[in-house]
């Protein structure tokens, strides 16, 4: 009997460790967000993976057509196809195929609203169209975050289901030309308390991280409090939306906070910034800076360069509205061996060639390109001698026109001085 007794707990046990094993090997199992892409050529996009995993490496089946960073950044090259595979530290796979176009790319996709606030049961049309107007393909494609709140159909059509909170995506012909609309449904029986959370990272106003400082978050029927860690982040979850006071105090808590503010949270989860100042706690979003108006487009200073090698060039950028914060732009070269380009701009000739810059916002909405002409020094210098000489030349043919001339007046002189004998 205590023999059987053991085989018996002894299968149990094998069959939990297979359970436990196949959940764990399940759970973090390597995938992309997406299976295939469309590109047109210069484009840029951030690939991404449904779960957290440890990344090895990120490879392209052709370089030439698709270049992929290290971090999983795509770069449409020349018209094909090619497939990204990504690996993990379990030498598991996850592949992306990418398509790239060629002929005229979109360059926005343009929504009439980008929040939408619906009651369940509503449906309405998000109407979009795609710049510029002359695309030969002007089509766009919507997807929901969450068709369990919000489903939407091919032409836009936009069907509230159930209280909660979706994100509809409306792509161009381009994977990396989108835009984002949110839709917030509430419920016909007036029971909307969404739980959020709220990331955030405390500064002082020097830009310094403060660490070990109490962050609380209260209103009057509710109280949270939390401690930054050593970069500075703090975070609070099941935040029903409202208006709550944020308020920072020292490691050991006093009854008056060094700084607060009022802040408003909405039925989704928020990333913050929060900065002291004298008293006051300035509140910032996302990629945001104090007082800025949303980027709508951003201009290069130069579209075309012509550099010799080993020198380097500063791009500046523009942004349109003027009042907005120039947000973080990406540059990446179509050929590294030519010209390279670091996180601010700096664009460094490397040899002869022709290469193109693409400057994205990191959001992947913006995308501008700037083709640069690397030119060997021997060449510029051969130009310089070329120049010299026609310039030799032309001195010379006025010196012996003067010579000339001069010659022409005294012969003139003495035949007049004969004529007067």
């Amino acid at each position: 009997m205590k023999k059987r007794l053991i085989s018996v707990l002894s299968v149990i046990a094998l069959l939990m460790c297979t359970f436990t094993f196949y959940v764990g090997a399940v759970g973090d199992v390597i995938d992309f967000t997406r299976e295939s892409l469309d590109l047109y050529v210069g484009q840029s996009y951030q690939l991404s993976l449904k779960n957290d995993v440890s990344v090895v490496s990120y490879s392209s089946s052709d370089p030439k057509i698709v270049a992929v960073s290290s971090d999983g950044m795509v770069n449409a090259l020349a018209t094909g196809s090619s497939v990204i595979t990504v690996k993990d530290m379990d030498g598991n796979e996850a592949h992306c195929s990418v398509n790239v176009l060629s002929g005229k790319s979109p360059t926005s996709v343009v929504l009439e609203t980008q929040s939408i606030s619906m009651t369940e049961g509503e449906s309405r049309t998000l109407k979009a169209s795609v710049t510029p107007s002359d695309l030969d393909d002007t089509r766009v494609y919507f997807a929901s975050s969450d068709e369990s709140v919000a489903k939407v159909d091919k032409n836009g059509y936009i069907k509230a289901i159930k209280a909660g909170v979706a994100v509809i995506t409306v792509e161009s012909s381009s994977a990396a030309v989108a835009s984002k609309c949110i839709v917030k449904v509430t419920s016909k029986s007036g029971n909307n308390n969404f739980s959020v959370s709220i990331d955030g990272v405390l500064y002082s106003i020097a830009g310094e991280k403060k660490v070990k400082m109490i962050v609380e978050l209260t209103n009057a029927t509710a109280f949270f409090d939390t401690t930054t860690d050593e970069n500075g982040k703090f975070s609070f979850d099941d935040i029903v939306q409202g208006t709550y006071t944020l308020s920072v105090y020292n490691s050991k808590k006093n009854n008056k906070p060094l700084a607060s503010s009022q802040i408003s949270v909405g039925a989704y989860d928020m990333k913050i910034s929060a900065i002291i100042n004298e008293g006051e706690l300035v509140i910032l979003y996302q990629n945001e800076t104090a007082g800025s108006d949303k980027v709508k487009d951003i201009t290069l200073e130069k579209s075309r360069l012509t550099l010799d090698t080993g020198t380097t060039y500063d791009m500046a950028f523009k942004v349109v509205p003027s009042s907005a914060a120039l947000p973080v732009i990406n540059g990446v070269s179509s050929d590294e061996n030519v010209v390279t380009v670091d996180a601010d701009g700096r664009i460094t000739a490397n040899e002869e060639g022709t290469a193109t810059i693409t400057f994205t916002t990191a959001d992947g909405r913006i995308a501008k390109q700037c083709q640069v002409v690397v030119t060997s020094m021997n060449s510029n210098t051969f130009s310089w001698v070329i120049i010299l000489l026609e310039t030799l030349i032309v001195l010379l043919i006025v010196i012996m026109f003067v010579v000339s001339y001069h010659r022409f007046m005294k012969q003139k002189e003495r035949a007049e001085g004969l004529f007067d004998d």
